[in-house]
């Protein structure tokens, strides 16, 4: 019996190969017919078809000019190769590979253009924007005060001049390196030959090809001369003294002697030699060397820095004015700001909106308890916390949001089944809503809008359901919704209803080839196989309303805290979109992610080097149908004016914004950060003033979170300080009527830590987008932020109790510092926070201190606080509720033995509160603390103190 033939090795390396090359095709292919499906979905398809349209037609235009100039050139050196032997010539090796490869020199040249087309078609796709801007541009209407031309050249123009040279450079080398390799192996180049070593035809085929080269590098040095507007030489960004007298004189020779040189280089070509090749290279660089390199430096060193300011004033100027506009910084309002110390109770009274709404809950304190108190099912959590204004009971109320979404991820292992996890756990239910100023019984937040479907909410929520928002990290990639299996709703008397989604988010799977198309895309045959799936189910994808805005306009940058908003009732989520460039001429450049400020793992926000942004965009996404609208918010932005050319269905007008929406809308942090940060240099408008650097200013550092007891002072200090972000207020402002929505940032000087400013950023409608900076009286000495912070921390009531709350397992924790304007006076505000170290506790409010005249008040809630600074009123303690426990008599006795019974007795008192808040009892909880407080102010009493908290001035 004759055995079977096995097939070659070539043929079954062939089929692994084809089967490998179908299943990327069949990946690629659903990938992209589900992205369309995605596209159509939020209405953004025309997004789609215009940027493939787009990648498309770079890529090919790029890819098969590279592939022409490579392949017609290896043609060139295939024709101009010798037609005689090259035995004599010892270079065996050189043979072996030319007679290998003559067979095959067509496929071979063919192919190697192939590739480099492709690869460089394949990276120019990824210039589709630098392409669409410049197709569309519009012009700045501003002008670079060097060379008198519109910016839009700079940030249209300019990036798309740069990518062309690129992309042609490169070509053209790699096609001379080519060249010159076809030629050493075809025999055009024999350095082994005594005389003849490059062919006469060779030579001047490479002498053609570097005198492409040179003459596109003299269009390189050409738009070098506007580079100069971005140099760093200068004591700032843009063209200094030395770029101007010295370097621009410079480019404009090497330009010329570029063209002369790329001149001689084709007289070689056409007489033969090397004699002009070799003088045209070496006069090229000796110049570049000399006049470009040398020059300048020398006239830096000896010119410039001698007296650097005089020379660089004008240049200095041009960069702050340039700077100030670049980031919308040239409309701010300044005015004065006493500081002064005549609050009066009356002044309390008639700033009672301001005092209602002063904010003691900082998100990233507050998420822990409302997830711990409100997710109420396992399988719910809570996010994010962002703050927000509401009328509430007929006054403008800020509160603080925070949307219940679904999290899987809390179910028991056993529950995580497939069905689960992608058909029946679909979607979170309602928000919450917590009260800024107060907190509930033993330091909880106090809700007003909380649990499912409650009636008579301030906030109403007529839509409660949430399929598309911010889901907890290892959230499903996708859900199905209205399947036959119903979907887990919200708990109703004790039990979980079901309930079938009716909306038309998320895309139908109408037929097995959309299924087939995702389960591929997911890798998941459930999608294929499973009988709940029904033709009228929709899959939901890109969940997460920061992956749907990102995709639905790619070419922006977004701010990293997107906001949920109740509107109409229904919950939506705003995110705000900017438009960046690192292009505009004359200012300043720096790293807007550094500038931003965001110390959240995982944020995504503002990144990249930039030194222009506009918050042009306003994006919102509907939770329950994850609806994406792109709302045009600065409509006189040059760059979305040329966005809007390139896409015009992508934009709604600004105008179109529901007017219930514009009251939610917010100032942006991410924005704001990045003005505060570069006007704290750029506040200065005087060249001389800003060379010296005398009046930088700094922010503030933020001393919030948990605090430690240092091993060298003994005192008390936070554990990490970072650069302070603004807030938002809802205050009056100085010289207003009423209080207004604002996002605000003290100053500090360079170096120190007392106040010198206060900027404010108004975001009602009506006045959205002013800026205002409040200068203090520089005569007097404006504690900043930092030292009030120590000072709260160093006052011996607040640290002793501080102390003995910080031991034993428990943290105290520090909430933002709040500056707030209230008159012509300052309040500094700082909430202070006790966790427990049992499990699933989190922050209770225990203590308000405020800092005003000099005075630190000290109490368990706001305005007892306030009142011990104004009007020197003590608090007055509540009396005990049944059953609690009464303030135990001082003991008798004097002295120290006196003082040591009531910090024992004081020290009993935490050691029941930290049982009862182990035991979830926080009534009880805060009556030892509170019968604790007072043991501390006895026992500072007996020492020879004052029992109160408040520290007076002479």
């Amino acid at each position: 019996m004759v055995a079977a033939r096995r097939p070659p090795r070539r043929w079954t390396l062939a089929v692994l190969l084809v089967a490998f090359l179908a299943l990327a095709a069949v990946g690629s292919i659903s990938r992209f017919y589900t992205d369309l499906l995605w596209f159509r979905e939020i209405d953004k398809a025309s997004l789609f078809w215009g940027m493939l349209r787009t990648k498309f037609f770079i890529g090919l235009l790029a890819g098969l000019g590279t592939a022409v100039i490579v392949g017609v050139n290896l043609w060139v050196v295939e024709r101009l190769a010798p037609r005689y032997g090259l035995t004599v010539v010892a270079r065996p090796q050189v043979e072996r590979a030319r007679a290998v490869l003559s067979p095959y020199l067509r496929p071979l040249r063919l192919g190697i253009a192939a590739f480099l087309g492709l690869v460089v078609g394949l990276q120019a796709s990824g210039l589709w924007d630098t392409f669409l801007l410049w197709r569309n541009r519009v012009p700045f209407g501003e002008r670079d005060a060097l060379f008198n031309r519109d910016v839009g050249f700079y940030m249209f123009e300019l990036p798309f001049m740069r990518s062309v040279f690129g992309w042609l450079f490169t070509t053209l080398v790699l096609t001379t390196l080519l060249v010159a390799a076809g030629h050493y192996i075809l025999g055009g180049i024999r350095p082994q030959a005594e005389t003849n070593r490059i062919a006469a035809q060779a030579q001047s085929h490479l002498c053609v090809l570097l005198g492409l080269i040179v003459a596109l590098k003299a269009w390189g040095y050409w738009l070098d001369k506007y580079q100069l507007l971005f140099s760093p030489r200068g004591v700032v960004a843009g063209a200094s003294y030395t770029d101007v007298k010295a370097q621009l004189p410079a480019l404009e020779l090497l330009f010329f002697v570029a063209l002369i040189c790329a001149a001689m280089f084709f007289v070689g070509a056409r007489r033969g030699g090397l004699l002009i090749p070799v003088i045209s290279i070496v006069l090229l660089a000796g110049v570049s060397l000399i006049v470009g390199g040398i020059i300048p430096a020398v006239f830096q060193r000896f010119r410039v820095e001698p007296q650097e300011l005089a020379r660089e004033r004008p240049y200095i100027a041009r960069n702050i004015d340039a700077t100030n506009k670049s980031f919308n910084l040239d409309g701010v309002k300044t005015s004065g700001f006493p500081a002064s110390n005549d609050l009066t109770p009356a002044a309390l009274q008639a700033n009672r909106p301001t005092l209602d709404n002063i904010r003691l809950w900082d998100p990233e304190v507050l998420r822990p308890g409302v997830r711990n108190l409100q997710a109420i099912a396992q399988y719910y959590n809570f996010t994010d916390v962002d703050v927000d204004r509401y009328p509430i009971d007929g006054d403008t109320r800020q509160v603080m949001i925070s949307v219940r979404e679904v999290d899987p991820n809390g179910l028991a292992e056993s529950a995580r089944t497939w069905q689960n996890l992608h058909l029946a756990y679909t979607h979170g239910y309602g928000l919450v809503a917590v009260q800024v100023n107060t907190a509930a019984t033993g330091g909880q937040p106090r809700f007003i809008v909380s649990g499912f479907n409650p009636k008579d909410a301030p906030i109403e929520v007529k839509q409660p359901r949430v399929y598309f928002g911010e889901p907890p990290p290892n959230s499903p990639e996708f859900v199905v919704a209205n399947t036959a299996q119903g979907e887990y709703d919200a708990q109703t008397t004790g039990e979980t209803t079901l309930f079938n989604y009716e909306g038309n988010g998320g895309v139908q799977l109408s037929d097995i080839g959309r299924r087939l198309a995702f389960a591929i895309r997911f890798r998941d045959i459930n999608l294929l196989i499973s009988g709940n799936i029904k033709n009228e189910s929709r899959l939901m994808f890109n969940r997460d309303i920061r992956d749907r805005v990102e995709r639905a306009a790619p070419f922006l940058q977004w701010d990293g805290d997107p906001y949920a908003v109740v509107v109409d009732g229904k919950i939506k989520y705003v995110r705000d979109g900017y438009t960046t460039s690192a292009n505009y001429p004359y200012a300043q450049r720096i790293d807007l992610a550094d500038a931003a400020r965001r110390n959240e793992i995982g944020s995504r926000g503002v990144e990249s080097i930039g030194n222009y942004i506009r918050n042009s965009v306003k994006a919102v996404v509907d939770a329950y149908t994850g609806e994406v609208t792109l709302y045009a918010f600065d409509e006189q932005d040059p760059i979305l004016k040329a966005w809007r050319k390139a896409f015009p269905d992508l934009f709604a007008a600004k105008e179109d914004i529901p007017e219930s929406l514009v009251g939610h809308l917010r100032y942006p942090e991410d924005l704001f950060s990045i003005q505060t940060w570069i006007y704290a240099s750029y506040h200065i408008a005087n060249p001389d003033d800003f060379y010296s650097k005398e009046d930088f200013w700094a922010l503030p550092d933020d001393r919030s979170g948990e605090i430690r007891r240092q091993d060298e002072t003994g005192g008390l200090t936070a554990v990490a300080s970072v650069k302070a972000r603004p807030y938002y207020l809802l205050t009056k402002l100085p010289g207003r009527t009423a209080p207004e929505y604002v996002l605000v940032m003290p100053f500090t000087p360079n170096g120190k830590e007392n106040m010198v400013s206060y900027l404010a950023a108004e975001a009602d409608p009506g006045k959205y987008g002013q800026l205002t900076l409040y200068n203090f009286d520089r005569d007097r000495t404006i504690l900043g932020p930092t030292q009030v912070n120590a000072r709260i921390l160093a006052t011996p009531a607040i640290s002793s109790e501080l102390s003995l709350l910080n031991q034993q397992g428990s943290r105290v924790l520090l909430s933002n510092l709040l500056t707030v304007p209230v008159e012509e006076s300052l309040l500094y505000v700082q909430p202070i926070f006790v966790q427990g170290s049992a499990p699933n506790s989190f922050p209770l409010l225990q203590k308000v201190a405020v800092f005003y005249n000099d005075q630190v008040g000290y109490s368990t809630n706001l305005a007892d606080a306030i009142r011990e600074v104004v009007s020197g009123e003590q608090p007055t303690e509540p009396p005990p509720e049944d059953g609690g426990a009464q303030p135990p008599p001082p003991p008798s006795g004097g002295g120290n033995e006196s003082v040591q019974g009531l910090l024992t007795q004081a020290n009993q008192e935490y050691q029941a509160a930290q049982r009862a808040l182990a035991d979830g009892n926080l009534a009880e909880y805060q009556q030892h603390i509170d019968t604790m407080a007072r043991l501390l102010q006895q026992a500072l009493a007996s020492e020879g103190g004052t029992p109160t908290t408040t520290t007076r001035r002479p």
